[in-house]
């Protein structure tokens, strides 16, 4: 047995409890103490003054993107379109394959998108994707497009950038034809990532968001090989297949909207700066209905994409007739739901509907003359990212990342919950590790194991340097341990 000591142990089952010491047997803690005992036959581990909270869970990945994009060229503090060709140019591939993500053609001096002929400059042989930070479109060059199969032929005067359906099939193609022990390489950087920032367990979609698995059978063979737990989302809409892989849940990222960033989201009123656009419904009334109703029968938790209001309308209608008809606790999810009135929120509150957020996206397009302004508007822009409203009313509501998209990072989510742009939406310190930790666990079911520190919970811990609870800067505190299942 092993006995950690000499720290602040948070338990986060309830504000301002801590305790002094661990006692952990295997991979369970078997008590806890206020002052540390004297013990015969134990290992005593001196985690000399940190500060300890049950080890974070990031409750909406794409782990496979994430841990690939790493290896590829990350163009989030680019300006000009010469710093992309130049990083493009000193960019080795992957299985043949150049990456490239994190681009934002607003912060860029040409305000636009590299052209497909300026791609196969640089790389005439090798297949480019290079994606946007939100990861609803992207370019590719021209080898690319020979070689992908798609679905219809390609507008006359394509220029490279893919976006709607043909995004996802361009990137699927990229993310295809990678040997077993590349995609496994991959997850074990991305897990070696988890644990470098804090995490212990992480949610991780896999599929192409329609039929496809992809790689789900292969890491869910081999979960017992990577040093975070990676709970599994079939990113299908195939319910018959989630039932014969034994999931208990379906979704992730099959989406009900597009982003603000490509005007893809859905909305109840046009954007700003494009009024005669509402954004898109990717799927019709009738195959959300028939989805939503045969996972709910065959007791699947349903994860959805929701970022526009009129895409959390269009699911919300139908997560409310299940739960009206039969209720169940399924805690189906609307992840992102990124603008949403106060009656859809209590619409959410009535039928128990989980909200998984992303509190860095208020940090990132948040703000004066931010993105959310831009197409948003002042005043809608104030009913983005609403994590107070949410927790207030006692809806599930969970922190994540959406890496790639952003960081994979909870201190970085944790402090941009406490400071949201909007201040009625900011949520205590307390609160906002609640979203990486308690409230996490209870969205996989895992409440009775996860996400607290206590007598006969798996020990999971992140040690710091500084209490969260104490300290402004939230993002800068340091990590010096991280504890799964006792190691």
């Amino acid at each position: 047995m092993k006995l950690f000591h000499n720290a602040k142990f948070y338990s986060m089952r309830k504000e301002g409890e801590f305790f002094s010491a661990v006692l952990v047997n295997n991979d369970k803690i078997v008590e806890t103490f206020n002052k540390t005992p004297e013990l015969q036959n134990v290992e005593y581990i001196d985690l000399q003054n940190c500060f300890v909270y049950p080890g974070f869970i990031d409750t909406h990945t794409h782990s496979f993107e994430g841990g690939l994009y790493s290896l590829g060229a990350d163009l989030e503090h680019v300006s000009s379109l010469n710093d992309v060709f130049e990083i493009l140019s000193e960019t080795k591939p992957i299985s043949g394959k150049i990456f490239a993500f994190h681009f934002d053609e607003n912060k860029i001096k040409e305000k636009r998108f590299p052209t497909n002929k300026e791609l196969d400059k640089i790389f005439p042989d090798l297949p480019v994707i290079l994606r946007r930070v939100d990861g609803h479109s992207c370019v590719v060059n021209s080898i690319a497009v020979k070689k992908i199969k798609w679905e219809k032929p390609l507008p006359k005067f394509f220029s490279g950038h893919l976006n709607k359906r043909w995004n996802g099939i361009a990137s699927t193609w990229f993310h295809q034809n990678l040997s077993d022990e590349a995609i496994l390489d991959i997850y074990l950087k991305a897990a070696e990532k988890a644990i470098k920032t804090g995490h212990t367990t992480i949610h991780t979609m896999i599929g192409d968001a329609h039929s496809d698995l992809m790689h789900y059978r292969l890491i869910k063979k081999n979960l017992h090989r990577f040093p975070v737990e990676f709970i599994l989302y079939p990113q299908i809409t195939d319910i018959k297949q989630a039932l014969e892989i034994g999931s208990p849940r379906i979704g992730g990222c099959i989406v009900a909207d597009g982003s603000f960033g490509s005007h893809t989201a859905a909305l109840l009123q046009p954007y700003k700066d494009e009024p005669e656009n509402y954004g898109v419904l990717y799927k019709t009334d009738k195959f959300w209905e028939d989805f939503i109703k045969e996972a709910h029968l065959n007791n699947l938790q349903i994860a959805i994409h929701c970022i526009g209001d009129a895409a959390i309308s269009q699911i919300l209608k139908f997560y409310e007739e299940v739960q009206r008809e039969n209720p169940k606790d399924l805690r189906h999810e609307i992840i992102h739901n990124e603008l949403c009135s106060d009656k859809m929120l209590d619409r959410m509150q009535k039928i128990n509907i989980s909200s998984v957020m992303q509190p860095m996206f208020d940090r990132l397009w948040a703000g004066k003359n931010g993105l959310y302004e831009k197409v948003l508007g002042k005043e809608r822009t104030l009913r983005t990212n609403r994590l107070a409203s949410i927790y207030q009313r006692g809806i599930l509501i969970t922190g994540g990342s959406d890496w790639y998209i952003t960081d994979l990072n909870a201190l970085k989510g944790i402090n941009a919950a406490t400071k949201m742009h909007n201040k009625n939406e900011r949520l205590s310190s307390y609160q906002a590790v609640k979203l990486y930790t308690s409230n996490a666990a209870k969205l996989s079911f895992d409440e009775n194991r996860l996400g607290i520190i206590e007598k006969g919970y798996q020990a999971d811990f992140v040690c710091l340097e500084n209490d969260i609870f104490q300290i402004e800067e939230i993002n800068k505190i340091k990590i010096n341990k991280v504890v799964k299942k006792g190691i």
